[in-house]
C-alpha cells in the first residue's frame, strides 16, 4: 500500500511539472528540499547555522568561510522504500588567508528512480504496459562563502537538470547565505533559496519558476568533560500558499520547522535525534582518523522510512 501511495505522488508530481506554467511555480522545486547528508538529515534538516561543513554549500553557502580544511562527501540513501534513489557528492576547501577567510565549492545533487508505466489501450479496450520509464532531477551547485569578522556571506550558484519521460528542463538560480557568529557557542544563519527565483525551461516550451524560500536558522553548542552536545533549530518560509501541506499558513506565507540535538563523545562517536517538519529522525556518527561516517532515519506518517548514509573524508 506504501509503495502505491508513492508511486501516486510521484505521478502527480510530474503531472504538475509537465503542466508548466498552468500551474505557476507551486511545488516545482520540491526536489531539492529533501535536504543532504547523514548528520543534517538526522538533526531534521536543522543545519541553516552550522559552519565548516562540508553540507554548507547546499544548506548555507556563508559557512564556507568556516572551513579549517579540505573535504569530500558522498552520500546514497534510498527515499520512500527504495523507490527513489537520492545521491549527494561534494569537494570544498579553504581559499582565504587570516584576517580574510573565505571557501569554496562545488556540488552534485541528484534525485530520481523508475516506475513510470506508460500504457497504451488495446482493441479491446484494456490497458496494457508499453514500457516503463525513469526520471531524474539533477543540482550542481557552485559556492563561494567569505568572512567579515563575525559576519559571513555566501552564494550558490545552481544548475538544474530534469530528465522526465521523453521530455527534460534547464534551469539556473541562485542561493543567498549570511551566517552571523556573535560567540563561539552560538550561530545564526540565513539561507535565501532562490532568491532570485529560478526559472527552468522546458522543451515542450513551458517555463516555471521556482519561487525564494527564506531559512532561519540557530545553533548552540556546548562542551562538558568529555561530551559536547548541538542544538539546532531551523524554520522555513515560503510565498506560495501551501495551506495544509504546511505546518503553519497564513495566506500565501506558510511555515515549517525543523530541530536537532547532538550529543558526542570525544569528538569521535555521535548520537542525534530531531524532527523534520514533525516527522521523527534518528542518527548516529563515527569519526575514525579522517573519515566520518553518519547514519540518518527519518519516519514519514504516510510513506515508508527512508535510511541513508554518508561518508565523509577531511585531507
Amino acid at each position: 500500500m506504501r509503495a502505491m501511495k508513492v508511486r501516486i505522488l510521484v505521478i502527480i508530481m510530474i503531472s504538475v511539472n509537465l503542466a508548466g506554467s498552468a500551474h505557476g511555480a507551486k511545488y516545482s522545486g520540491e526536489f531539492l528540499y529533501l535536504g543532504a547528508g547523514g548528520k543534517p538529515l538526522a538533526l531534521g534538516g536543522a543545519f541553516v547555522a552550522d559552519r565548516g561543513s562540508v553540507f554548507s554549500g547546499y544548506y548555507n553557502p556563508a559557512g564556507l568561510s568556516h572551513l579549517d580544511s579540505p573535504r569530500a562527501v558522498f552520500m546514497h540513501s534510498e527515499t520512500f522504500g527504495s523507490l527513489l534513489n537520492h545521491d549527494y557528492i561534494a569537494y570544498v576547501r579553504p581559499a582565504g588567508s587570516p584576517g580574510s577567510e573565505a571557501g569554496i565549492g562545488a556540488a552534485l545533487y541528484r534525485l530520481g528512480g523508475g516506475g513510470i508505466y506508460l500504457t497504451g489501450v488495446d482493441q479491446n479496450g484494456r490497458f496494457y504496459v508499453v514500457r516503463e520509464e525513469s526520471h531524474a532531477d539533477y543540482a550542481g551547485y557552485f559556492s563561494y562563502g567569505r568572512g567579515f569578522g563575525q559576519l559571513s556571506a555566501g552564494i550558490s550558484a545552481k544548475l538544474i537538470y530534469r530528465d522526465i519521460l521523453d521530455e527534460s528542463a534547464f534551469g539556473i538560480g541562485l542561493d543567498l547565505g549570511a551566517l552571523y557568529t556573535p560567540a563561539d557557542w552560538l550561530s545564526l544563519g540565513l539561507n535565501f533559496q532562490d532568491g532570485t527565483t529560478t526559472l527552468l525551461s522546458y522543451s515542450t516550451g513551458t517555463k516555471e519558476s521556482i519561487y525564494p524560500t527564506v531559512k532561519l536558522g540557530a545553533m548552540l553548542t556546548g562542551d562538558r568533560g568529555s561530551f559536547g552536545t548541538s542544538l539546532y533549530m531551523d524554520s522555513d518560509i515560503r510565498f506560495e500558499g501551501r495551506d495544509y501541506a504546511a505546518q503553519i499558513s497564513a495566506g500565501a506565507l506558510s511555515f515549517d520547522s525543523h530541530f536537532g540535538l547532538e550529543i558526542g563523545y570525544l569528538d569521535k562517536i555521535f548520537a542525534r535525534i530531531g524532527s523534520d517538519i514533525g516527522d521523527l529522525t534518528l542518527g548516529a556518527g563515527l569519526r575514525v582518523r579522517r573519515f566520518d561516517i553518519d547514519m540518518a532515519l527519518r519516519d514519514h506518517s504516510d510513506l515508508d522510512n527512508t535510511f541513508l548514509v554518508s561518508l565523509t573524508a577531511r585531507f
